[in-house]
Parts: C-alpha cells; structure tokens; sequence
C-alpha cells in the first residue's frame, strides 16, 4: 500500500483480517481522515445486523469523519453514495451505474456496493464501504441479485487503485458538500437515480408504505406518493421495486 495518492489529512490502515472495519474505525473512536481496509472480514455487518459477505477479493473498508453539525450525518449517505458511483464509473466508462435510495450502487439492477454508516461515541463516524471487485455472495445468501465490478468491466481491477482513488472521490464529494450544502448533491444523485417514477414499497420501522417514487427532499428524505396522491416521506427503511420483481 505503499505510494498511494491519498488526499491531505488521510491516514491509512491496512490490515490481512478484521472482525469489521466500521468495528475497528469506532474502537480507534473515528478520528477525521482515518481509513480502515481489510482483505477479508471474519463478521462483516449491513444494515439491521445483516451479515454482508466478506471473503477476499473484493474491498472492504470504512473512510471516518468529523462533522460540526450531527444532524446532518444522514447525508453522509449521498456523500459516500456518489464517491463509490464515481469511483466504478471510472473505472468502467462504457457502464452505466445507478443508485439507489439511499446508498447502493447497481448495475443493470444488480448490487455492486454498499455502505454502512455508524456513530462512534466522540462525534466521529464510520462510513462503512463494501465493493465486490471480484466475488459476489452466493444467491441463496442475498436478498438482491450482485454482480462484481471486475465482471462489468471484463478484466481484473487492483484493489489499491480502487482505494486511492475511492478516497480522492469521497474527500472531493465532502469537501463540495461542506461548502455548497446538499443541493448540489441531491442533483447528482438524482441523475443517477434508480426508479425515478416506479412503484417502490418502503419497509420502516412503522410498517410499509407503498408509493410511486417522486424523488428527494432537501435533506435527502425519500418522497413516495401514495394511489390517492397522497406524499409520504421516508427518512430510513428498505425499498423494494415490485414491478422490477425485486
């Protein structure tokens, strides 16, 4: 790792072999510019405790951050959303990329990464980074179809050009945040988005609501409107497409 271009302030570290990166970030409490890679996770985690698949070959790594304004970690989620979308657009121009609420990124439908936000106890947060490079979970161990970034692009990606330039991405994104807000954010992830206009059911922590996908809100809320044209705005949950028969 060695002779990475890494942005000012980034401090990496590379290890064979974690329980998690977002648990090794948070127990070093998540200081700015801090970036945890490991070759394989023994218990990588998702969203709601999900176990997400962790063997070597693909990246596995959390990026830390300090934010004077808390309240506004949830766009952290586009921040890290658009970083990824970028660094796999790069790295296969002739593929079209989409993502969808809040944070995965697919191709032609099929997940590539994901992301995992977390909270340490000093005001730092974990933002948990997964890319499959060169293996995807077995079918029966997902709940949406995955393909890898190496079969999208045809040939073999090395790791370590996909953390330089996964950093220079995601510092790129939050710095243009921090100065300029979200607006110009919800705009690129917008164009960008998967589902604009399709029927989306959101699963939350009050049940689902089922919806035609109108867009985002100015913090980044999802905006569904229901058969009576009713809104209703979903701060965090899971989405399904059921006319994409996800």
């Amino acid at each position: 790792m060695q002779g990475l271009s890494l942005p000012d302030g980034y401090d990496l570290r590379m290890f064979d072999e974690l329980d998690g990166t977002n648990a090794e970030a948070l127990r070093m409490d998540c200081p700015h510019g801090l970036v945890i890679v490991a070759r394989e996770q023994s218990a990588g985690r998702g969203r709601l405790q999900r176990t997400w698949f962790s063997a070597p070959g693909n990246l596995y790594a959390t990026i830390c951050v300090e934010l004077k304004d808390a309240h506004a970690a949830g766009q952290l989620a586009f921040v890290s959303a658009l970083a990824v979308l970028e660094t796999v657009s790069k790295f296969a121009p002739q593929a079209t990329f989409s993502v969808k609420w809040p944070n995965d990124i697919l191709y032609a439908g099929q997940k590539l990464s994901g992301i995992l936000i977390e909270a340490g106890n000093t005001g730092g947060f974990a933002i948990g980074i997964g890319i499959n490079l060169s293996r995807q979970p077995p079918e029966n161990q997902v709940r949406f179809p995955a393909t890898t970034l190496e079969a999208v692009l045809g040939q073999k990606v090395q790791q370590e050009a996909v953390i330089e330039l996964l950093c220079q991405e995601f510092d790129l994104w939050f710095r243009r945040w921090q100065a300029e807000g979200f607006e110009p954010l919800k705009d690129a992830w917008l164009a960008s988005a998967f589902g604009i206009g399709d029927t989306i059911v959101a699963t939350t922590g009050n049940g689902q609501v089922k919806g035609r996908f109108k867009g985002l809100d100015e913090d980044g809320t999802l905006i569904l409107a229901d058969e009576k044209g009713k809104r209703h705005f979903v701060t965090a949950g899971d989405v399904f497409f059921p006319e994409r028969n996800e």
